[in-house]
């Protein structure tokens, strides 16, 4: 079960949030490591939305 949980922790974007909060603490200067990090949570916040928003039913009057 454990690569499973793991396989699945990869696609969602809080690993990515805390190694990008630790890549800050650690260093002082704009990473790559952190670049990417910052790529990942934000496409997942852009994507949800759009996801939420391309499965709601559209009402016309």
């Amino acid at each position: 079960m454990q690569p499973v949980l793991e396989g699945i922790s990869g696609a969602l974007p809080m690993p990515y949030a805390v190694d990008g909060m630790n890549e800050v603490l650690r260093h002082p200067d704009i990473t790559g490591a952190f670049v990417r990090d910052a790529v990942v949570v934000t496409g997942c916040a852009l994507l949800v939305p759009c996801l939420g928003a391309a499965t709601l039913r559209r009402r016309t009057a």
